[in-house]
């Protein structure tokens, strides 16, 4: 990845990303961490936009988490039962010493939102750059955590673009 173009509040959104990988004990980076790492660092124009449409940090690692224990539940798995029957020896987090790799999604935003920062005649990459690719992904985890919480690609695009020439 190329992370000199990124600004200050994209390359903390990254970090927070990771932070929220680690914490939830994603074996790899996706774009749902991407989407949580904006969240969580809470500076930039992608940040005030979600903002914006209400959606919360919170909200969003929820959703994550609903959709892990909903896909493990199709096979099967109760996430709560083994939540339960482990008690405190249950702990998903990553510790920090393990590197974590990103996913083929994760890498395709971060080269998307170089491409659209150039189309953008942006000289900087923002968090603006990394949503904007986050919501190219139709079928991605992100954009299906936004859509449970009742945003639309498009709105968001429309308010991501207002912010910026706000």
């Amino acid at each position: 990845m190329i992370f000199n173009r990124f600004a200050r509040e994209a390359r903390r959104s990254v970090e927070a990303a990771q932070q929220e990988a680690r914490m939830l004990g994603h074996d790899s980076l996706g774009d749902e961490d991407l989407l949580l790492g904006i969240l969580r660092a809470d500076e930039g124009i992608a940040a005030e936009a979600l903002s914006s449409l209400g959606v919360t940090l919170e909200d969003a690692r929820a959703e994550s988490e609903a959709m892990f224990s909903g896909a493990l539940a199709s096979i099967g798995i109760s996430l709560e039962e083994i939540r339960r029957e482990a008690g405190d020896a249950f702990d998903l987090r990553i510790p920090d010493k393990r590197r974590i790799p990103f996913a083929p999604g994760a890498k395709k935003v971060l080269e998307q939102a170089v491409a659209t920062s150039v189309r953008l005649g942006d000289k900087y990459l923002g968090t603006e750059h990394i949503l904007l690719a986050i919501l190219e992904n139709d079928d991605g985890t992100a954009v299906r955590i936004l859509a449970r919480l009742g945003v639309a690609p498009e709105m968001l695009n429309d308010q991501l673009f207002a912010a910026r020439s706000g």
